[in-house]
């Protein structure tokens, strides 16, 4: 789903890398509406034996082969998401986030349809992860491998931010898309898959000392690439 406040051409290149990938993809528009709530409305459409898949407008999978591991869980009957962690909520454990998050709907009614929405207690679809581990459902969550800009802590298990990759850079997560000056990180990873070529790290680094250096007024520090990557 996504707000109008959401780039277009982060829209068009998510689309782009999901035809390339050959994966199926259904945008929605769903301005101003709540993230849980909008799932609950998705759930409610499919039928018990559907794997549901959700994507946030900015995450990709970076190859066919980690999504179709995401609905082969899905499949055996676990929770795949994206590990997450919720820093503004009382929650105490990293769930699978639905930022990239793939389950069989007959598993959802069989924790008794509990709402995606937020709560006191939980981001949306957080509570998922909490039944689930509560009815002794396996939760499959690929974690952070690299970080281009951290914002937030994964918990006790490390941190997330703008521009993070889960597993074994399987999963690509943008975050705040809605800021126009992180379109071209997102570009750029997509970009790569595109071509079908490795990743390229140093150049998503470039990327974020130039965008610090427009918001510092100062010019991009020149280092070796090596410290550029590594500092």
């Amino acid at each position: 789903m996504y707000w109008d406040n959401i780039p277009g051409s982060i829209l068009s290149k998510q689309r782009e890398v999901f035809a390339h990938l050959d994966i199926p993809l259904q945008q929605e528009r769903a301005d101003q509406q709540p993230h849980g709530l909008w799932m609950n409305e998705v759930l409610e459409r499919m039928a018990p034996e559907d794997i549901v898949v959700f994507c946030d407008i900015d995450a990709l999978a970076l190859n066919r082969a980690a999504y179709l591991a995401a609905v082969q869980h899905a499949e055996n009957g676990a929770l795949f998401g994206l590990a997450q962690f919720s820093n503004h909520k009382q929650g105490t454990q990293v769930y699978a986030g639905p930022m990239f998050m793939a389950f069989r709907k007959s598993m959802w009614m069989q924790l008794g349809r509990p709402t995606m929405r937020s709560s006191k207690l939980h981001d949306a679809a957080e509570v998922m992860s909490v039944l689930a581990r509560e009815a002794g459902i396996p939760v499959v969550m690929p974690s952070v491998c690299a970080c281009l800009l951290p914002k937030w802590s994964l918990g006790n298990e490390g941190v997330f931010g703008i521009g993070t990759f889960y597993g074994q850079r399987e999963f690509f997560h943008l975050f705040e898309s809605r800021k126009p000056a992180y379109e071209a990180i997102f570009h750029a990873v997509a970009d790569d898959v595109l071509a079908d070529r490795p990743l390229n790290f140093r150049h998503y680094l470039e990327i974020v000392e130039q965008l610090q250096a427009a918001e510092s007024g100062q010019p991009p520090r020149r280092r070796p690439w090596w410290k550029r990557l590594w500092k």
